[in-house]
Formats: C-alpha cells, structure tokens, sequence
C-alpha cells in the first residue's frame, strides 16, 4: 500500500486526468478519514466546492487534499504526544483500566474482560 503522502502529491500533480486526481484523493481518504469514509469525503466535496464537473474548478482536489492533510498533521500531533505520555505512565508502572470497566457492573452480568 502506498502512503498518504504520496497519493497526496498524485492529487497535486496537474499532468494527471481529473478522474485519476480524484481517485488519489479517496484513496488518502482510506488512510485518514476522521468521520468516516463517506461523510469525510462528503465534508471535503462541500468545503472545497468540488464540482461535479472536475474539469471546472481543478483547483477544488488540491483545496481538499490540503484541508484533508491540514487535520490529519493536527491528529498526527496530539497522537505523538497520547502516545509519549503513555511510555512515561508505562515506564512508571502505572497502568490505566479501560473506561467501560471503570463504572461498577453486577457480577451476574460482568464480562471476563473489557470489550475490545
């Protein structure tokens, strides 16, 4: 599977057909879609007006593809820092119980372990 960051430049790259343009455009979609696959791909349509007609605003893809990587760098970014003070409370010894197995449940109805 190739990365993000190269479907990225695939939608920037104006030599390509629009429909090809479009295609690298969903395919980093599959790789980062913070609402879901269709309501993402839904949101960027609409905020960067792009048309129906690609060959009609070209620049809609890139304006998409942009706001697209723009939330995913900001998600990047506070999973480095989850994921830095995780090491730290590991390296501690501290250890977090999931939040579903935090609130009591009777015994009857308590699950082995917490759901995945």
């Amino acid at each position: 599977m190739t990365s993000f960051a190269t479907h990225r430049l695939r939608v920037h790259d104006t030599a390509r057909p629009a429909h090809r343009r479009l295609s690298a455009l969903r395919t980093c979609l599959t790789q980062f879609a913070p609402y879901g696959l269709r309501a993402t791909y839904d949101h960027l349509c609409r905020s960067a007006g792009v048309p129906v007609r690609l060959e009609e605003d070209p620049g809609a893809l890139v304006r998409a593809v942009e706001e697209l990587h723009a939330a995913r760098e900001i998600w990047r970014a506070e999973q480095a820092a989850w994921e830095a003070r995780r090491r730290v409370q590991k390296g501690e010894g501290r250890r977090s119980r999931r939040a579903c197995c935090r609130a009591p449940i009777p015994s009857s109805t308590r699950p082995n372990r917490c759901p995945p």
